[in-house]
């Protein structure tokens, strides 16, 4: 779906509700929403005066035209600039089931444009990595020092058959650890494979990792 792209916002749980009020100012009238955990230490939340890293994330589907001014808007309305209000950013979708079914959800597809295609800026990826529950520190500090600033942490649980105990080695069933790192393009192998060397499938860690391309993003801030 060459013009249809996967929104993703990650901003302080607190402010949920502004999100989604915004959402639907925006015209977006569908989202899937979940809670997380951000990855900073104590001492770096007192040192930029944070008081928590709870973190709501909410998922769409938009037009890229769409999330053009999308981005800036949420970017100004949040204050996606402030450290630690949050960030905005598009992935693109490869395929979806049917045009049918995405109009049920992005009310501005246009079937002409869908043949169009748009340029790609991966001047930004996303990095997720799934951990075994508990390692996200031992995780984190890998990154960090491959060149990663921080993450948003999500809880989740492995599904499995007996017969699909293991992938990539290590065992699915058990609760885990959705860490989601945004990182510079040029960062990401680094990243990724101090992940893989340090704790990766043969280590109590766990953690396999992989990364997708981004469009545009709102509110990233490198320092």
């Amino acid at each position: 779906m060459e013009n249809v792209v996967l929104n993703i916002t990650i901003g302080e749980r607190n402010k949920t509700e502004n999100f989604l009020e915004f959402y639907k100012k925006q015209g977006i009238d569908f989202s899937l929403g979940t809670y997380g955990t951000g990855t900073a230490s104590k001492e770096k939340l007192d040192l930029l005066g944070l008081d928590s890293v709870d973190k709501c994330i909410l998922f769409s589907l938009m037009t890229m035209d769409k999330s053009k001014s999308f981005l800036h808007e949420i970017e100004n309305s949040m204050q996606l600039k402030t450290i630690g209000a949050g960030l905005s950013f598009t992935v693109p979708l490869s395929s979806i089931d049917s045009l049918n079914s995405l109009k049920r959800y992005v009310k501005e597809i246009d079937e002409k444009k869908e043949d169009e295609g748009y340029d790609m800026d991966t001047e930004n990826e996303l990095i997720v990595v799934i951990a075994n529950r508990g390692f996200t520190e031992n995780v984190m500090e890998v990154a960090r020092k491959a060149g990663a600033q921080g993450g948003t942490v999500v809880h989740a649980r492995g599904t499995h058959h007996e017969s699909d105990e293991k992938f990539f080695g290590t065992a699915i069933g058990a609760e885990k650890e959705m860490i989601f790192i945004v990182a510079k393009e040029e960062k990401t192998k680094d990243i990724m494979q101090a992940i893989k060397n340090e704790v990766g499938v043969n280590t109590p860690s766990g953690a396999v990792s992989f990364s997708l391309p981004i469009n545009d993003t709102a509110g990233i801030i490198y320092y």
